[in-house]
């Protein structure tokens, strides 16, 4: 490189900057001291004229001449003004203002706005010095001005003096500058120069030597760093060349073997450039046959539009996981996931594509799919963990049950579900088994999100790799809270029953054979009390059994605070409770209890809505001296249930040993009861109704008599109790019920119009299949409905009130005639008697046996039910009627029939028709008789 001009160097160059810099720093310097200087000369003028100033105000005020003194003043060499001012105008002036006003001066000379007062002023200003002085006395003021400017030969030779002092300045510092620049900037300079042209000339080697800590050093030291740099830059690039070279031998050897699909096409008409072997093997076509036509041309492509689907997946030169579809040379369907990127060379642009066969991982998602969808609509629970035993996934089955969604437990322990429920040591063992055996189950504890504690039945199974190392784990659940409930309810109902809660026979038996061991140990009574209620069947027939399981709660809940804490009570089944009393002294604790029961069971039921009565019959048994086990106890508490029963319910009995015999008897009688149905051994006998004001028989009843073969004649006191309980009155009423019209129809063509009476057992009228029977037997018999009259007893119809007005109503829709029989036995209220809207009362016999003339309680009472029964508008039979005294009351208190041995006993039918041919013509009662 040749050398520049002079004015180019740079050592020149900054020569002369700093001679200007020097001059201008100079020119500054004159500047400023001459401005000093002046400043200096105008202070000092100053100061000399106010000496003067005071110097002629001292003076003139020793005299009066002014005139004089006006003119010595005028010539002073500072002094370029005079005036001398009385009363605003000037007397006396050095210039031609005599006579002018002081106010009309200020455009001809400097006149600040002065003070004329009794003390002197002084005014300065950049050029002159204004003086005021006021004279003694006589009200004249003194003004002088002095010029304090510098002259202009002054201020030139002061400004030459600085000049040359300036250039004397610069020669010295310019000196000293090319002196020092020489040493500090040329030599390093030239150095540096030099080690560039080394440099450049490829000595790799040359660095610049050390120069010093000032710049020049420095930027020696940036400048070997920089040659490192590059340097090392150089070496970096020729090891990345060797090194792409190597990495282009290796693309092209994996372009070659990789697994993938690979080809090189070119970006705008899909030219095949490249592909790999793979791509050879899949497709079927040979490298030399693909390479310069398109897939297109191949056939590749299912649809030739998927390839520009595909380009337009490209971003940013990139093409991402994209699904495609394609086919081989034979015509296999092939889906791929392809991967790329845009690259150019050559100015082309070309696409690099992987196209990976994901034919089998679709095959394996879509059965990993539908397992999860099988897992997902399980019911039963499931829960995958990591080996480490936090949580992966649970299915909604899990969040149904626990009550802990997904994102409560995920990334958590199973321990969150933990209820502390079993110990360390069960966890300890179900985990070595599962490290053993590769699964568990069994029923555990676990705890929902709510708190709730509950039982799961838990199947865990341990999922691992090739090399036996665990990956996950897998719980399956599910909740077998109403498993364990459902057994936990058979285990109760084993012992219990379902209905009451209380324990059963069994449990009972099992309670009374311990308690018979303790009681035999410690020499001590036990006592076992059989209960049964009295008209429950009729309520369940009339009612329902809904109402009727509600009665038996209902009783549960009286009957079980009279036992103490060691007494069970429990239920036998149907209608019939065992209480076991297992320690008692002596019989008195018994008596007490069942007289309570007792006591407790004559009160009135409310249920549902019907207001019921139902008594209680007790028998009991007592341990030595009836039994030494629990069957034996059992049979003779029921032979005395059976006994009290007989004596009239609501009633209790202890066993006694004729009572072995009477259930015998009670046995025998039952089962030639049903023999006897259907038979002539069962007969009905009528007993005349006479109409008391004329002694005509106006009505029959019929009543039941049974002369069996084994057992002689058999009372209906002793048989009807047992029909009813046997449930032998529905065959047995229906017999009597036919039989009856049928005697009637025949005595109707003899030209009898009065009723029969036919007592109906309210089990027999509550059954859905009565008025079948009912309008069968009336219309067999032909006769009027009106001429049936059907009994039915007050007790029993008040015990179901609701559902016998219902049947009352049905059977007046029938027109059949109806009479409460037994009246005065039972509970019965005017409403109810309005309402079941009946034809007849039938007072009972216990009220007429006691009616004579000495006895007006009984007739007063009599008097009372006939006057209730007309004003109701009903007809009043009384039964039992056995002497003329009795006879006669009634007719006195106008009883409307008698019915009774003094009128006439029950007879057979022969006998009947014979009293009623007796009568000449047969009496036509009327509607109501």
């Amino acid at each position: 490189m040749a050398n520049p001009p002079l004015w180019q160097s740079l050592r020149v160059r900054l020569l002369a900057m700093m001679v200007v810099m020097i001059l201008g720093v100079a020119i500054i310097g004159i500047w400023l001291e001459n401005r000093a200087d002046m400043a200096a000369l105008q202070r000092q003028a100053q100061d000399e004229a106010a000496l003067v100033a005071s110097l002629v105000h001292a003076g003139m005020d020793d005299t009066r001449d002014l005139s004089a003194e006006f003119a010595a003043l005028a010539k002073q060499p500072l002094l370029s003004r005079l005036l001398i001012v009385e009363q605003g105008r000037v007397v006396e002036s050095s210039g031609p203002f005599n006579g002018q006003l002081l106010a009309d001066l200020n455009s001809k000379v400097w006149l600040p706005a002065v003070a004329l007062d009794k003390e002197p002023h002084s005014y300065a200003s950049d050029s002159q010095s204004l003086f005021v002085f006021p004279f003694a006395d006589d009200g004249r003021y003194l003004l002088l001005w002095f010029d304090t400017q510098p002259s202009a030969d002054t201020q030139f030779a002061n400004r030459i003096r600085l000049l040359g002092l300036a250039l004397v300045v610069v020669i010295v510092a310019g000196i000293a500058f090319y002196v020092v620049s020489q040493r500090l900037l040329n030599d390093p300079l030239n150095i540096l120069v030099a080690v560039l042209q080394r440099r450049i000339k490829g000595e790799r080697q040359a660095r610049v030597p050390a120069l010093g800590t000032h710049e020049l050093g420095q930027l020696g030291h940036w400048l070997n760093q920089t040659m490192d740099s590059e340097d090392a830059a150089l070496e970096a690039l020729r090891l990345s060349n060797l090194e792409g070279e190597d990495q282009k031998a290796r693309f092209l050897r994996i372009f070659k073997v990789m697994p993938d699909l690979v080809t090189v096409t070119v970006l705008d008409d899909g030219t095949l450039v490249d592909v790999n072997e793979n791509w050879v093997k899949t497709t079927g076509w040979p490298k030399q046959e693909a390479i310069g036509k398109t897939a297109t041309q191949l056939g590749l492509w299912l649809d030739p539009a998927d390839r520009e689907k595909l380009l337009g997946q490209i971003r940013d030169n990139l093409l991402h996981a994209a699904r495609i579809q394609f086919q081989s040379r034979w015509g296999d369907k092939i889906e791929a996931e392809a991967s790329g990127c845009v690259f150019e060379e050559q100015g082309k642009r070309y696409l690099l594509l992987s196209l990976r066969d994901i034919s089998d991982r679709l095959r394996k998602e879509r059965d990993l799919h539908l397992l999860a969808q099988v897992v997902e609509v399980s019911l039963d629970g499931v829960m995958i963990t990591d080996a480490s035993q936090s949580i992966l996934a649970v299915n909604s089955a899990f969040t149904a049950i626990t009550g802990f969604s997904a994102d409560d437990v995920v990334g958590h322990t199973p321990r969150v579900l933990s209820s502390g429920y079993q110990e360390r040591q069960f966890y300890q063992r179900m985990w070595q088994q599962i490290h053993i055996q590769g699964m568990w189950q069994g029923e555990i504890w676990n705890k929902r999100k709510s708190g709730e504690i509950y039982p799961q039945w838990l199947s865990i199974r341990s999922v691992k790799d090739d090399d036996g190392q665990v990956l996950h784990y897998v719980a399956v659940f599910s909740d077998i809270t109403d498993r364990k409930a459902a057994e936990a309810r058979i285990a109760f109902l084993a012992y219990h029953d379902p209905l009451t809660g209380l324990p059963n026979r069994t449990w009972l038996v099992d309670k009374c054979e311990n308690a018979i061991s303790q009681a035999r140990q410690q020499q001590h009574m036990l006592a076992l009390v059989y209960l049964d209620l009295d008209r429950f069947k009729s309520v369940n027939d009339s009612l329902g059994h809904d109402i009727g399981d509600a009665l038996l709660n209902e009783v549960v809940k009286r009957i079980k605070p009279l036992c103490m804490a060691d007494e069970l009570l429990s239920r036998q089944g149907g209608d019939e409770f065992l209480i076991l009393l297992p320690n008692i002294e002596n019989c008195r604790r018994v008596e007490m209890l069942v007289e309570r029961i007792l006591a407790v069971m004559s009160e009135p039921f409310s249920v549902g809505g019907h207001r019921l009565w139902v008594s209680t019959s007790i028998g009991v048994s007592v341990f030595p001296e009836d039994g030494d086990n629990a069957a034996q106890l059992l049979r003779k508490a029921d032979t005395a249930l059976y006994h009290a029963k007989d004596s009239g319910r609501s009633t209790f009995s202890f066993f006694a040993r004729d009572m072995d015999k009477n259930l015998t008897e009670r046995l025998q009688m039952e089962a030639a009861l049903k023999e006897a149905i259907g038979t002539e051994q069962l007969q009905l006998y009528y007993q005349p109704q006479v109409l008391i004001s004329t002694g005509q028989v106006v009505g029959v009843e019929a009543l039941m008599r049974w002369q069996s073969p084994e057992l002689g004649s058999v009372s209906p006191g002793r048989f009807i109790p047992l029909a009813e309980e046997t449930g032998l009155i529905m065959p047995l009423g229906a017999w009597c019920l036919e039989e009856a019209c049928r005697q009637l129809a025949q005595w109707r063509q003899l030209g009898f119009n009065g009723l029969m009476a036919v007592n109906i057992s309210v089990r027999q009228i509550l059954r859905a299949d009565f008025f079948d029977l009912l309008e069968e037997v009336l219309a067999q018999s032909a006769i009027p409905a009106d001429r049936l009259e059907l009994e039915l007893t007050e007790s029993l119809m008040m015990d179901n009130v609701e559902a016998s007005l219902e049947v009352v109503q049905r059977l007046k829709g029938l027109d059949v005639s109806l009479a409460i029989d037994d009246f005065g036995t039972g509970y019965s209220s005017l409403s109810y008697l309005k309402r079941f809207a009946v034809d007849c009362l039938k007072i009972d016999q216990s009220f007429i046996r006691g009616l004579r003339e000495d006895n007006q309680q009984a007739r007063s009472l009599i008097r009372a039910i006939v006057q209730m029964a007309h004003n109701l508008e009903l007809n009043v039979v009384a039964e039992g009627v056995e002497t003329p005294e009795q006879l006669a009351i009634l007719t006195a208190e106008e009883v409307d029939v008698a019915q009774g041995y003094y009128l006439g006993k029950p007879m057979p039918a022969s006998e009947v028709e014979v009293i009623l041919r007796s009568q000449g013509v047969t009496l036509r009662v009327n509607e109501k008789g």
